[in-house]
């Protein structure tokens, strides 16, 4: 019985639903996390998979970072890493089917809290916690369940390939089941299937996106879930379970997740292990070869006699270059506000100077210190105008989409039990798009790559045009690679980790503390902008010109300019995509 890996499955099985539905594929991995080879084979049988446990390189010692296990008070928790396959369709309403795994050969002591459903889309992110009693507690953490109930089951006379059945687990007074159980007979599961937690222990998950659903025989939907509450300050940590059930509401379906209740810290990196993290994941960023407005560091934009306005003084102050005359605190409540220098220097400012260009770091926890969130943020000095695409017709906006200062950045998503790379984000104008290691490109070994967009410096993960909008209309996204790159991995600088504590987090710069906008709200008559745009274009497009512009979302516009990283949702929140 042949082994595969997670992340090659997360890369392959899209392609496999959807042209080797007859084949099943071993994958063997190498000692690089991202070097990849893989062979198929014709096999009946169904295969188990594995995961690889922890990272390749080693971490400093100090804590419970990339150690495999994880205490949470009464509780530890370690990452299965074999699962055996229960069953499996490509039948399905909207999407290409789902397969069902067990986790399998677990560590001593440490129990299942539920099965793994599978999209044949790629779309597993390759995290199920499994649990252990920690011993101190005279009340066990863990608790088998007194029974379990059908939920759903399929027999025959339909379209899949044999019979299966779902089982919610029954747990005793005191405990909740986190997951379900799977089997191919009518027997109900054995009591050591699955393991209920100490109620204390678990917090409230939603139902997310659903993974599969049926109407044969009879009504039947599969969930992901996924916390309630989501962010830096918040206790709950997904074990990678699934919710499924008849009803199209949460009601009957089993929707919990572990909760790390006295917010332990001892998994997430310490300032040495972050240090090693951003060496080894530190993407490289490349900008158009037609870039006009490069980043830059803050110290080297403060140097440049940048102006602090108040609604209170007729005559705005110069900015110390470290930024330590700026009010502090409070809100943007639109008293202050920044703007380039007035004395000839402007253009040359807007520039930028990519050769002094500094990546700031911020790392938090995220889902009860199960995973660490490493952003890495960029600063612009300036944000050049929109370009339209009208269908093989390109036009400049003018000044629409133009501001002083732009703020942008991506997430590495780490997985503290292993120190591996669970997935990145890139911030793309008001939201972005989470990608899977899979799925990035490489410039050197696990570092990847980043492009930033020509003039708005929204973030991708490939090159070429990606257009806001849609039938070859909409606003250009340009990406390519060039002469112009920053490597993050070698010109970072941190500038916060709360978690570490006050003697071993880095020292906030002043200019964090700064919350109101980076930018003036520039003057412009912008009906007057659109009505250029919309003359220069061909009669023939311009009714459809200006459908798109109606269409825009506001921070194309952009007359204003934005506020600071502190300022933005995902400082202490989950990203917005």
């Amino acid at each position: 019985m042949g082994c595969v890996s997670i992340d090659c499955l997360e890369w392959l099985s899209s392609l496999y639903n959807r042209c080797f539905k007859l084949l099943r594929c071993s994958f063997s991995k190498s000692s690089s996390p991202f070097n990849r080879r893989w062979r198929c084979r014709t096999k009946v049988a169904a295969q188990p998979f594995s995961v690889s446990s922890r990272n390749s390189f080693g971490y400093g010692p100090g804590t419970e970072f990339a150690s495999g296990s994880i205490c949470f008070g009464d509780i530890f928790i370690t990452q299965a890493t074999e699962f055996q396959k229960v069953w499996s369709t490509s039948d399905g309403a909207n999407n290409g089917g789902v397969a069902f795994y067990k986790p399998v050969n677990l560590p001593r002591g440490f129990q299942s809290l539920g099965y793994l459903s599978f999209q044949n889309d790629g779309s597993f992110e390759g995290l199920v916690l499994v649990a252990m009693n920690n011993g101190n507690s005279y009340i066990p953490a863990l608790s088998s369940p007194k029974g379990f109930t059908l939920v759903w089951s399929y027999i025959e006379g339909g379209t899949f390939s044999g019979p299966v059945y779902f089982w919610q687990p029954i747990p005793p007074d005191g405990y909740a089941s986190l997951g379900y159980v799977v089997t191919l007979t009518a027997d109900a599961p054995s009591l050591g299937e699955i393991a209920c937690v100490r109620v204390d222990l678990t917090d409230v998950c939603k139902l997310n996106a659903i993974a599969w659903e049926t109407d044969t025989p009879s009504s039947f939907k599969v969930w992901n879930l996924i916390p309630t509450e989501i962010g830096a300050d918040s206790l709950g940590v997904p074990v990678g379970a699934f919710g499924c059930g008849t009803d199209s509401s949460s009601n009957g379906i089993c929707v919990g997740c572990l909760k790390n209740t006295s917010f332990m810290l001892s998994g997430m990196p310490s300032r040495e292990q972050l240090t090693s993290l951003i060496n080894e994941y530190g993407p490289t960023i490349y900008f158009h070869p037609d870039e006009k407005y490069f980043p830059c560091s803050v110290s080297w934009f403060f140097g440049k006699s940048i102006l602090l306005f108040s609604r209170c003084q007729n005559i705005p102050i110069t900015v110390s270059a470290d930024g330590s005359n700026l009010p502090q605190g409070g809100s943007d409540d639109d008293e202050y506000w920044l703007d380039l220098p007035n004395d000839g220097t402007a253009h040359e400012v807007k520039r930028g100077s990519l050769a002094n260009a500094t990546v700031y770091v911020h790392a938090k926890p995220m889902f009860g210190a199960a995973f660490t969130d490493i952003a890495f943020w960029l600063f612009y000095a300036f944000n050049g105008s929109a370009t339209a695409k009208l269908e093989v017709v390109n036009l400049s906006l003018g000044k629409i989409g133009e501001h002083v200062s732009d703020w942008e950045h991506v997430t590495l998503r780490i997985n503290n039990l292993t120190g591996k790379l669970s997935k990145v984000f890139f911030s793309q104008h008001s939201g972005g798009v989470w990608v899977n290691p899979a799925d990035l490109e490489y410039a050197e070994g696990s570092r990847f790559v980043v492009y930033s967009s020509k003039s708005g410096h929204a973030s991708y993960p490939k090159p070429g045009l990606v257009l806001q909008g849609d039938h070859g209309i909409g606003i250009r996204n340009d990406t390519a690679k060039s002469q112009y790159v920053l490597d993050s991995s070698q010109k970072f600088e941190f500038i916060s980790a709360d978690y570490l504590g006050s003697e071993n987090a880095p020292g906030e710069p002043v200019w964090l503390q700064y919350m109101r906008k980076w930018g003036p709200k520039i003057e412009y008559d912008l009906k007057q902008e659109i009505e250029k745009a919309i003359h220069k274009a061909p009669s023939v497009l311009r009714s459809k010109l200006r459908s798109l512009i109606k269409k825009l979302p506001d921070e194309v516009f952009g007359e204003e300019g934005p506020t600071g990283p502190k300022q933005k949702s995902s400082w202490m929140g989950d990203e917005k995509v």
